[in-house]
């Protein structure tokens, strides 16, 4: 299997995990550029806590009460041995009410200055409560208004920490994939395959749209056995 590559600018990725009282599990992920030193681990555990505190403040009111940010992972993707850190504990959200499916997603988009054709940068929050919609569909007015503050919020005080000698901090998007490569199967069919950069592209996130319409995630109805 080919290697993803690095970054064309160094980086790390952030991750950040979610339990929700039946178990459900869910996950975020963004990029954040540094324009300093590499991070050690200790660097990379302070800003793990740190985020995990911007998300209480700024996305848990967003986010159902049976839902709870579990873990924050932190790593340096900028080369092949890059340091990484963590923070653990339990930040639930603060949005009472009935809960919605766990399935159910709010679905927020990075916009970005490139044009391109395929799927653009976004992150997935867990469930919120029904309160927050205007049908079966779609998310209402105060919702979508609260979503998009809340986010950048969050991600205006990430982009303000200063860690060590890391220097500023970005939220960015990472394209690996540029072009596609034809590939005759065993039976003759042929199928596109994306082909990996040279190196990662990296995108400046400019703005944040919470998507009227709600979004399902069923990978997030992971099987259990008890």
């Amino acid at each position: 299997m080919t290697t993803p590559p690095l970054p064309a600018s160094p980086c790390v990725r952030v991750r950040l995990d979610y339990t929700a009282t039946d178990s459900t599990e869910a996950g975020s992920r963004f990029y954040l550029s540094y324009a300093g030193a590499a991070p050690t681990g200790g660097n990379c555990a302070t800003l793990a806590s740190d985020i995990a505190a911007a998300w209480a403040t700024h996305i848990a009111p967003l986010v159902s009460d049976v839902f709870a940010l579990t873990e924050v992972d932190v790593l340096d993707i900028s080369s092949l041995t890059g340091l990484s850190g963590n923070w653990t504990g339990t930040n639930a959200g603060t949005a009472s009410g009935t809960a919605l499916p766990s399935q159910v997603a709010t679905n927020v988009e990075f916009d970005i200055a490139r044009r391109y054709r395929g799927g653009k940068p976004r992150m997935f929050l867990p469930a919120t409560v029904s309160a927050s919609q205007v049908d079966g569909a779609h998310w209402s007015s105060t919702f979508i208004t609260a979503v998009n503050t809340g986010v950048a919020a969050f991600y205006a005080e990430i982009e303000a920490l200063t860690i060590g000698a890391v220097g500023t901090l970005a939220h960015v998007n990472l394209s690996y994939y540029q072009g596609f490569k034809n590939i005759t199967n065993s039976s003759g069919r042929e199928r596109a395959v994306p082909q990996y950069r040279a190196a990662a592209l990296l995108d400046s996130i400019e703005g944040y749209a919470c998507k009227a319409v709600m979004s399902t995630q069923k990978k997030r109805r992971t099987a259990t056995t008890y």
